[in-house]
This record gives C-alpha cells, structure tokens and sequence, in this order.
C-alpha cells in the first residue's frame, strides 16, 4: 500500500510521464534532423540504423550549459526507442515503491532478446553518457547496457 506521500508523488510522476511521452517522437525527430541525419523521421522505427550517426555526431561535440538539459532528454528518448524497438519493449512509470526507480520512467517489458524483468532507466543513461570524457562513445555504452541486461 501506498502512503499519501507516495501516492501523489506516482500521480505526478505519471502525469509527468504522459506530457514526456507525448512529446517523444516529435522531439526526437527534432533531434536527429538537428544533428544533420536523414531521413530523420525513421529513427522512429528503425533507431538501431541510427546508432552509428548519432554515436559519431554525439562523441566530441560540446554541449552548452544551457542545451545539456535538451540533450539529456533527447538522448533518453534515443536510448530507450533503441531498447523498445530492439527487443519490443515499452516505455512505464516504476510503480513499486520497494524499486529504487520508484516513479522515475523505464523502458522494460522484453519480449525478446532480453529478460522480461529486465528494466532500464533511459535518462540515466544518458546522463552517465554525457558525463563521459570525450570522445564519448555512445554505442559501446548501449552494447555493455545490453550485455549487462542480458
């Protein structure tokens, strides 16, 4: 059960979850156009193809204070479309409380190539990216994250 605390904190978060995700695919289109890739919009179902472009564009560039909030974003949207599609997922709010990711938002759900339970938290992995030296390789951050799910 719930307290009142955490029941309003999941009311947020979900709330916060919707407006995120609706704003997904727009603004990750948004982004791949921004970093010069074509045709942007398939990103939206085929972001493995993207990977290798995005991980070249992303390993040296240098982020201003002012972008890195917009960056960590689009690159969580990325990484976690690259997981949902690759291995049919889904996108979900952590609803238990007894998860160290209580009310943050996951991509999980494997149907295949990964653990059904397996989850992972996509703005967390961008932020380990962009906390990276660079050049930054995105790819092998996707790949260990794989592997370590797996």
């Amino acid at each position: 059960m719930l307290s009142n605390e955490q029941e309003q904190l999941l009311q947020q978060s979900q709330a916060d979850f919707d407006a995120y995700y609706d704003a997904l695919g727009t603004s990750l289109v948004n982004f791949v156009e921004r970093l010069g890739i074509q045709p942007a919009h398939e990103v939206l179902t085929n972001a493995a193809e993207y990977l290798p472009y995005i991980d070249a564009a992303m390993r040296t560039i240098v982020i201003r204070d002012e972008s890195w909030q917009w960056v960590k974003t689009m690159l969580g949207y990325f990484i976690g479309e690259y997981f949902v599609q690759g291995h049919a997922g889904c996108w979900y709010v952590e609803t238990r409380p007894a998860s160290p990711h209580f009310c943050r938002t996951m991509v999980g759900g494997f149907e295949h190539g990964l653990p059904a339970d397996a989850a992972l938290d996509p703005e967390a992995l961008a932020l380990a990216f962009l906390g990276q030296s660079v050049p930054r390789e995105l790819a092998v951050l996707i790949h260990e994250t794989q592997a370590g799910l797996a």
